[in-house]
C-alpha cells in the first residue's frame, strides 16, 4: 500500500466518524487553485460568492497568541 492509499484510508475512517479536524489541517497546505480545481463548476461559483477574503475562525484561533 502506498502512503497516499494509507492516508485515503485514514480520511475515509475520519469521515465515517465525522471527524474532519485532520482533513482540515491537511487542506491548509493545499494551494487555493488546486482546491478550486477539485470542485465542480457550480460549487466553485458558490465558493467564490461566499469567500470574503478573511481567514476562517479556525485559522484565526490557530494563529492566536495569548501572550501577545
Amino acid at each position: 500500500m502506498t502512503l497516499i492509499d494509507l492516508v485515503l484510508k485514514q480520511i475515509e475512517q475520519d469521515v465515517g466518524n465525522q471527524d474532519f479536524t485532520a482533513i482540515e489541517e491537511i487542506l491548509q497546505y493545499v494551494p487555493e487553485a488546486v482546491l478550486k480545481g477539485f470542485l465542480s463548476e457550480n460549487i466553485q461559483d458558490a465558493a467564490d460568492e461566499e469567500y470574503d477574503g478573511q481567514p476562517d475562525e479556525h485559522t484565526e484561533w490557530m494563529d492566536f497568541d495569548p501572550e501577545c
